[in-house]
């Protein structure tokens, strides 16, 4: 309750500082703002753009990785002045604020959402499904402009944010690029190996699943099913097993909100187990995973782009589909094995098995934009005056 009074505050003290600072602050032509509320640094879309773009532009940076985080007084003046007279205001996710500012004439609203292609539904979209969401954040109808993998999700992101399709366009990823780069590959390799040097010469299981909860503020996952301690012993210590939890579950896990994963002791002839969720940028993790433990999450698009081996771990599927809600059929997402329990996850993790019949309409379907060239498309749509 504290929290939700907080939280209606905040929102009506913005809107009254954007209302009376739109009489006095001019639209800045030349001044870009980055929102994020769910990253520890610039990463992601966002940095990819934020490195490409023209050094005319003055660039301005918000980041926080957990939207409950509360800000200095003089650093939330700057955000509101700076949402209040950005020409451009680029985003990768959720952000609260823009359901409270008013949209200027020539103000540019800018959604690189974080996840490629069109998995679980969200926004709009999850208002006709069992979860029943009805509270949804108005911001999204002030889009601009959308970015999207391909032209067959298209429908999917302008109906999950309210807005007329032709202002989502398939241009692509910007965060992908790197995939086609063997050099950006290589480089961020390192960055993995400097940062866990014990994942050298080991195969390098990575488990990345989206977390469970009608809300991200809700979000948790059931660790038991998973059993970390039993891939261990059962993969032994050839491998190394990563983890990168869900932003909105690992920030609940650090408040103690919900429960952590709990591990034994190591035992020498185990892989280890080591909990990488602090770590920037998953893209950077999967160049140096040999296989991917996933379930609905979108990290499968990107990952795809490796053609690496992905296992996809539902211990819950039927429930998650009824509630939460797919945009398309499960068989559709599908380029590696399905398992149901651990068993048949350490088996399929063993497995390898890469499914390279089903890659080409997966291409097709969610990730046809994602060519390399991402980031230059996206600043050109976005910067250089493309509106169709």
């Amino acid at each position: 309750m504290k929290r939700r009074i907080f939280k209606i505050l905040n929102l009506a003290l913005f809107f009254i500082y954007n209302r009376i600072m739109l009489l006095f602050l001019r639209l800045d032509r030349e001044k870009v703002l980055f929102l994020s509320e769910s990253h520890f640094n610039l990463d992601g879309n966002l940095k990819a753009v934020f490195d490409s773009l023209d050094s005319k532009y003055e660039k301005n940076v918000y980041v926080k990785h957990d939207r409950r985080q509360r800000d200095k007084l003089s650093r939330k003046l700057k955000m509101w002045r700076d949402l209040t007279d950005s020409k451009y205001i680029i985003l990768d996710d959720f952000f609260s604020l823009t359901s409270a500012m008013k949209l200027r004439k020539g103000q540019e609203l800018v959604q690189l959402w974080h996840g490629c292609g069109a998995f679980k539904k969200f926004g709009f979209s999850r208002m006709n499904t069992g979860d029943n969401i009805q509270n949804i954040n108005r911001g999204y109808r002030k889009y601009t402009k959308v970015a999207v993998t391909s032209e067959t999700v298209r429908p999917c992101f302008a109906e999950a944010f309210d807005v007329p399709e032709k202002c989502v366009k398939a241009v692509g990823s910007p965060r992908t690029d790197m995939f086609f780069d063997r050099n950006e590959i290589a480089e961020a390799r390192e960055r993995v190996y400097k940062a866990f040097p014990d994942l050298r010469d080991k195969k390098v299981v990575l488990i990345a699943p989206t977390y469970r909860g009608r809300k991200v503020e809700d979000a948790h996952y059931d660790f038991e099913q998973l059993g970390l301690d039993f891939l261990a012993g059962y993969l032994g210590n050839k491998y190394h097993i990563i983890t990168k939890w869900h932003p909105a579950l690992y920030s609940n896990m650090m408040r103690g909100i919900c429960e952590s994963p709990v591990l034994s002791g190591h035992d020498e002839k185990d892989a280890k187990v080591t909990d990488v969720s602090a770590y920037g940028d998953i893209n950077d993790l999967l160049t140096v995973a040999d296989v991917l433990v996933t379930d609905f999450s979108s990290v499968i698009f990107d990952y795809f782009l490796l053609d690496k081996p992905v296992v996809y771990f539902i211990y819950d599927r039927e429930n998650y589909q009824e509630n939460r809600g797919l945009y398309f059929d499960f068989k559709d997402y599908l380029y590696g094995e399905v398992t149901f329990d651990r068993r048949s996850l350490a088996a399929a993790i063993k497995a390898e098995k890469t499914c390279k019949g089903s890659r080409d309409a997966f291409k097709e379907k969610f990730m046809k934009s994602c060519d390399g060239r991402s980031t230059e498309r996206v600043i050109e749509w976005v910067f250089g005056g493309d509106n169709e």
